[in-house]
């Protein structure tokens, strides 16, 4: 249980299956509480019960009779006489009713014991209890009048439910009528003590009531003093919510009137008004817990608008002493309004609602016991154990959740709230502390002589000079290789374009020659254009892709098309023909690939292309016979400007590889040496997601 109150922020589908396993077995107690109740509902036959004086409490649910007295007016012996009886499976449940009703038993004592036995009813709100036996001669004796409409000291046995002493002179069979009036709900059971037995139970009783009271007066005072110190959320409303509920307990078994002796007058009208409050008190408290507000604002205010006025027409009723038409409203309501939050529970939990959980723990029980409390009172079920304490017990452990889920969350938060002043004031020290070097630093500086300044003036000059001589050095590096990978094919466009225009009438192949030196140098011209173009837009990190639908066969052709016939070799598999990405970095790659492998191939040699899917990856693996890459060239071959040792003697600016690298990684792709050649190929593959 305390898993589940502190920790819900595991995995969802793993939770959701506790809550609905919770449910399901709330479910299944209250359908076990209700089939223990009725059991035994069937008609029966009363029987003679015959009593035992060695023994403890009899029961006599199943010996029991019932006859109705709408007006009242029948005295003992007309009752008695009366063909309207009916036999009782269990104990009496009435309900709210203005009519008398009287219960017969009949009794078999075999032989006279001392001290008797002790009758005792269930009920402690009943306003009139009379008890008569009949005579040997004929003729009804009465063994006493109890109730709240009684003065407890006028009361035969000084308890906190009508009890009645039978000390019977003869051994027979001796019938007892009960004679039963009461506003609240009529229901009740009768047992049957020897004397002895109900001195030590009552003994008990009391030694377990101020357990069970004082477990509540300790709760409430720790809920007191957590209020008093944390103010936490819902602190004062359950310290409020569980002062209502022990009150109503203690005069629903009337501890209280027999304790102080307080009279009906003022005992109903408490009792009644506590029930509405509670009702109130309840509902609000479901409504915190399920975070309603949040969720459905407008039903929640017209919920409460609509419970409270009825609480509050209904206790006016009470204290005007119309107890039966006040609380059966309170009851009804209260039974609609669980049962409205139950369904409400189940949906919010298949929604995923996260507070729904811990509602379903702590209110699922103490709905089920309640349902079974109200059945009872409205006449639904029977009177017998399960139903007179299924409440109280499952008042208690409902309290006790609530209690745990109050000051658990409230440490929660607290914990949370210590977290984070934790981290702001972590911040704050740490901007105190930057702000204070920064001051110190200051002062520092001001207050160095000066040949401490000198000295740093100086380390810092001679660090920016270090720094620009190694830029310039880069600078004339970068100028003096692109001016030769640029000056090479001007040269030979120039010396190729003159030599056409001296021979413009020489022989045809020969100009065909020169126009083709022409064409290759401009092709690596704009190859060396697009490279660096390429690596300046790329050296951009915001810059966007120009995303769109790429025949990968025509730029491939194309591409193939500026090297010469024969020179390259192309193997398309199925499926590669399109591919969504940027055509200009692809072509860009793919152009460097091609002639870094044109660059190393043998001029009888070809460069294999081949074209492949593998993985919804689309792959293009480019290889051409070559030296052999030793292991520790290949970590530096997409390095920037690095060229290898069978590079140094060919023309080519370093450039290529890694702008490939670049280019693959930028469109979500790698590129890789998977051919070291020697015996095998050189081999590059640049694999792309499709």
């Amino acid at each position: 249980m305390w898993f589940i109150l502190t920790d819900c922020t595991g995995k969802p589908k793993t939770i959701e299956m506790k809550c609905y396993r919770i449910t399901g077995g709330w479910l299944a107690i209250l359908v076990w509480m209700i089939a223990m109740a009725v059991s035994g509902v069937g008609r029966a036959e009363a029987a003679v019960l015959t009593l035992d004086a060695k023994g403890g409490r009899q029961d006599t649910a199943g010996y029991l009779e019932r006859l109705d007295d709408p007006d009242g007016r029948l005295d003992a012996a007309q009752a008695a006489n009366a063909a309207e009886w009916q036999a009782l499976p269990g104990g009496l449940s009435a309900g709210f009713t203005q009519a008398t009703v009287w219960l017969r038993l009949t009794v078999n004592v075999d032989s006279v014991r001392t001290g008797g036995w002790m009758l005792q009813l269930g009920n402690a709100l009943l306003d009139n209890a009379r008890v008569y036996v009949d005579l040997p001669a004929g003729g009804w004796a009465e063994l006493g009048d109890s109730g709240e409409d009684v003065p407890r000291r006028d009361w035969p046995v000084d308890y906190r439910s009508p009890v009645f002493e039978f000390n019977p002179a003869t051994a027979r069979n001796h019938v007892i009528l009960v004679r039963l009036q009461s506003k609240n709900a009529l229901a009740t059971r009768l047992d049957i003590w020897p004397r002895l037995a109900f001195d030590n139970q009552s003994r008990r009783e009391g030694l377990l009531f101020g357990l069970y009271f004082g477990f509540y007066v300790l709760l409430m005072a720790l809920h007191a003093l957590f209020c008093w110190f944390t103010r936490a959320p819902l602190s004062g409303l359950f310290l409020a919510y569980i002062s209502v509920g022990v009150a109503n307990e203690t005069l629903s078994l009337g501890l209280v009137q027999q304790v102080t002796r307080l009279p009906v007058q003022w005992s109903d009208p408490i009792l009644g008004v506590g029930i509405a409050v509670g009702m109130m008190l309840g509902l609000e408290m479901s409504f915190r817990i399920l975070a309603l507000d949040t969720l459905y604002p407008r039903l929640v205010a017209w919920v409460r608008r609509s419970t409270g006025l009825l609480a509050a027409v209904c206790s006016v009723l009470i204290l005007l002493g119309h107890y039966g038409l006040g609380m059966p409203p309170v009851q009804a309501a209260a039974l609609l309004l669980m049962t409205m939050l139950s369904l409400m529970a189940v949906y919010l939990l298949w929604r995923g609602w996260r507070p729904v959980r811990f509602f379903i723990l702590a209110f699922g029980g103490f709905y089920a016991g309640m349902l079974v409390g109200f059945l009872r009172n409205l006449g639904v079920l029977p009177v017998n154990q399960i139903t007179e304490f299924v409440s109280t017990f499952s008042g208690m452990v409902h309290m006790l959740l609530l209690s745990l889920f109050i000051i658990g969350r409230h440490e929660r938060q607290r914990r949370a709230n210590e977290r984070r002043q934790a981290h702001a004031a972590a911040e704050m020290a740490q901007e105190h502390s930057l702000r204070l070097e920064h001051e110190v630093a200051l002062r520092t500086a001001e207050l160095r002589n000066e040949i401490l300044s000198r000295e740093r003036l100086e380390d810092e000059l001679r660090a920016s000079l270090a720094l620009e001589r190694r830029v310039l050095s880069e600078q004339r590096d970068f100028v003096a290789m692109v001016s030769h990978e640029f000056r090479t094919p001007l040269a030979i466009i120039t010396a190729s374009s003159q030599q056409l225009e001296r021979h413009l009438e020489g022989p045809l192949e020969k100009s065909r020659t020169r126009c083709g030196n022409i064409r290759g140098a401009a092709i690596r011209l704009l190859a060396l254009v697009d490279e660096y173009l390429t690596d300046d837009r790329m050296s951009e990190p915001r810059a966007d892709l120009r995303l769109q639908a790429c025949d990968l066969h025509a730029l491939l052709d194309e591409l193939c098309g500026e090297f010469p016939p024969g020179r390259m070799r192309c193997t398309r598999g199925e499926g590669t023909r399109w591919l969504f990405c940027d055509a200009g970095l692809l072509r860009v790659a793919l152009r460097n690939l091609l002639a870094n492998a044109d660059r190393h191939a043998p001029i009888d040699t070809c460069v294999d292309i081949r074209m492949r899917c593998a993985d919804q990856q689309l792959c293009i693996d480019v290889g051409n016979v070559g030296e052999f890459i030793e292991p520790a060239e290949r970590d530096r071959m997409f390095q920037k400007y690095y060229r290898g040792q069978n590079a140094q003697h060919r023309p080519g600016a370093g450039l290529g590889l890694y702008l490939v690298q670049r280019i693959a990684k930028r469109l979500k792709g790698s590129v890789a040496l998977t051919g070291a050649g020697g015996p095998e190929p050189v081999r590059f593959s640049l694999c792309l997601p499709r």
